[in-house]
């Protein structure tokens, strides 16, 4: 799978960019390990390859899927790559664990998971609150959707215990038990949700697409995908850095003004899931999440770190510093660069 991903990314690539002039005479060459390679959150970056940014920057980038059982924040954190597209908890896990990494542009600015549950077999004024005894549907057990799913519990007073959690890591699987009845709620991403929401049967209770949500679930802004890599790899190779901040920063400008027709000519056909209107669909409720110029916001590193902290898990957060765990100075000149 990892490889048919990579091919269809690197092979739409090749057939619709215009030849453009490097600005370097050997290009550099990049290697990202991409997690959710066909997610809202990555297409800052799948276009910033799309539209040749990465090559006006004199870079050579090839995106590589992480695989799709991948999904525990242990087993992300084994993960090994120079520059890494996915979620800031892996970089606050690594640091946990001696490994020190930084976070450099932003992509995304919430977890862009959805607590919702049937609106065929629940009863109609649910809310979080009512969820004691429920079965709550999961892609597994220590992804990113069971912790969001936990936070949403205790912001609303309840114990992780009060409900039990089902692992259904195909979202065709997970529809279907929620339109069977088979489990009282999902909490789940893209596409599943918005396929279940355009159907009428999932009345939605917390929504980290939107920012009201995620910073009601969080106490503030916090920080999700991003590129990061090692404070060794940002020491070495700041050019390069810089040259995939401007790049993504570029495109994060590009999408603020896109409309349909620019989505439908640039994004490539697996974004779409075999449905245009549904990844419209998706893309409008998820368009508020993406970063708005790659800059980290103040408190975010620290609200995630904490609500990390919530969940007890057996890392030790307190060795981690989180104004070190990112930096903002190669955003900033991008910034000024494409007056972000």
């Amino acid at each position: 799978m990892r490889l048919s991903r990579r091919v269809w990314l690197l092979g739409a690539a090749s057939l619709t960019l215009p030849p453009l002039l490097a600005s370097r005479a050997q290009p550099a060459a990049v290697d990202i390990l991409v997690q959710g390679i066909d997610r809202i959150q990555s297409l800052p970056l799948v276009l910033a390859q799309r539209l040749g940014f990465f090559q006006s920057e004199g870079l050579n980038v090839s995106l590589s899927a992480v695989p799709a059982d991948t999904r525990t924040l242990e087993a992300v954190g084994r993960l090994s790559t120079s520059v890494f597209a996915g979620s800031f908890e892996r970089t606050l896990y690594l640091n946990a664990t001696g490994r020190p990494h930084r976070a450099f542009v932003l992509l995304s600015r919430s977890p862009q998971k959805v607590l919702g549950i049937s609106a065929l077999h629940m009863p109609a004024g649910q809310e979080v609150s009512d969820l004691v005894g429920a079965q709550i549907g999961i892609p597994a057990l220590g992804s990113a959707s069971e912790r969001v799913a936990q936070w949403v519990l205790m912001r609303a007073g309840l114990k992780v215990s009060d409900v039990q959690f089902v692992e259904l890591p195909n979202p065709v699987q997970a529809m279907a038990a929620l339109n069977s009845g088979t489990v009282d709620a999902l909490c789940y991403g893209d596409p599943a949700i918005t396929r279940l929401e355009m159907a009428g049967v999932l009345r939605v209770l917390t929504d980290t697409r939107t920012l009201r949500d995620t910073e009601k679930v969080f106490g503030g802004p916090v920080a999700c995908a991003c590129l990061s890599a090692s404070t060794a790899f940002i020491d070495a190779q700041p050019q390069v850095v810089q040259g995939l901040t401007s790049a993504i920063v570029r495109s994060l400008v590009w999408l603020r003004t896109a409309g349909a027709s620019d989505l439908m000519r640039h994004v490539p056909e697996p974004f779409m899931h075999g449905d245009r209107s549904l990844f419209l669909g998706m893309f409008h409720r998820s368009r508020e999440s993406l970063a708005v110029d790659g800059l980290m916001p103040d408190g975010a590193a620290l609200n995630l770190m904490r609500a990390l902290e919530r969940l007890r898990l057996p890392v030790e957060w307190q060795s981690v510093q989180p104004h070190a765990t990112y930096t903002n100075r190669f955003a900033q000149r991008a910034r000024q660069q494409w007056r972000a």
